[in-house]
């Protein structure tokens, strides 16, 4: 087994458009495979760390909302996560957790481990307009095709894209009968392979599209929002993805027709991003986590289990970095802070059917 993180050795240089950019997050997908880098197994201290955090939570009555690094003490976990927010930041970009037996814990107790876990990575910010911190990624039989349903709550394969956070953390309660395989790809290399075939497209890219909100739309603000796919801010690339946030907007108040070359320029994307993707298979108790502003990310469809029981579920969180978060444009910087709108108040709905009730 390889020493996790490749941040140790990493090499970034002062990007900007036109050229190609040279970061610690561009892999390829063969080199993801080859190797176990990424992939950090939590150990028996570890696991007796979490333990004893979730004992001191319990027994002080903290509510999961409250939770923050000092009232989740981790001595021993904590030096591990430290490197996996580097790996995050200044490696590949992306890692997973694995060995949290979640079933063992209950859901309860799995969900606060991977709430107290999440906040020595980062914040936990809205995921929806119902202030949720905590999200579940499950098939609640929505329509996918619905411009105010978003694709986690159905078993629909989803186009790459960035969630609206610094960091990205899904935990695998239950596995799938067949497929659901996390997708991830670095934005790093699909620009740079963009670039070398068709400058133009990837300048096109570079400038405004609109986004669709999926209705969660803050006070005095419009359905939609505008921003670029790549961008660039103090010598660090960033990106978003060519997916349903862009598709959706079409027909919105405001948004004009997409022109030919805005057409071309995503079709490439398109036609290229999967060359870029490294597919992962879950295991239940595997947590991973995804740096947004340079991993897309996507998932193949699925086949459920009938029982509602074995039903796949992942809870999912978004994290704000903070203070010392990649720099990217102003504009990217507010789409990025989580969803709020008016009587916005954050919770947590552990249960996933009480949540999908209070969305629905």
């Amino acid at each position: 087994m390889s020493k996790f993180g490749t941040f140790r050795d990493s090499i970034r240089v002062p990007g900007r458009l036109g050229e190609p950019v040279v970061d610690p997050a561009a892999w390829e997908p063969h080199e993801l495979h080859a190797r176990d880098d990424w992939i950090y197994r939590l150990t028996a201290g570890d696991l007796e760390d979490l333990t004893a955090a979730l004992d001191h939570v319990q027994a002080k009555g903290i509510d999961i909302v409250d939770l923050d690094r000092e009232n989740f003490p981790l001595p021993r976990l904590g030096a591990a996560l430290r490197e996996v927010r580097l790996e995050l930041m200044e490696g590949r970009g992306l890692a997973v957790l694995r060995g949290l037996p979640v079933a063992e814990m209950g859901r309860e107790r799995a969900a606060l481990a991977y709430f107290g876990i999440g906040t020595h990575l980062g914040s936990a910010i809205s995921q929806n307009a119902y202030g949720h911190l905590l999200g579940h990624v499950r098939d609640f039989g929505k329509n996918f095709d619905d411009p105010n349903v978003r694709g986690y709550q159905s078993n629909a394969v989803l186009g790459f894209h960035a969630d609206h956070c610094d960091f990205v953390g899904l935990m695998c309660m239950q596995t799938s009968k067949s497929g659901g395989e996390s997708r991830v790809a670095s934005a790093v290399t699909l620009y740079n392979r963009m670039l070398a075939r068709r400058p133009d497209l990837v300048e096109e890219l570079s400038k405004d599209f609109y986004w669709t909100r999926h209705g969660e739309v803050p006070p005095g603000q419009p359905p939609w929002y505008t921003q670029p796919v790549f961008c660039f801010a103090q010598g660090y690339f960033s990106a978003r993805g060519v997916s349903a946030f862009i598709l959706k907007a079409q027909g919105l108040p405001g948004v004009p027709p997409f022109t030919p070359l805005q057409k071309e320029a995503m079709a490439l994307y398109r036609e290229i991003v999967p060359q870029c993707a490294a597919d992962i298979p879950f295991e239940q108790g595997d947590i991973q986590f995804l740096h947004n502003h340079v991993i897309l990310h996507s998932r193949n469809a699925f086949e459920d289990w009938p029982e509602p029981a074995r039903k796949r579920h992942l809870y999912r969180l978004w994290l704000a970095a903070g203070k010392d978060s990649r720099p990217v444009p102003k504009a990217v910087r507010q789409s990025f802070s989580g969803i709020r709108v008016a009587g916005y108040a954050p919770k947590v709905v552990i249960d996933p059917e009480e949540a999908d009730e209070a969305v629905a």
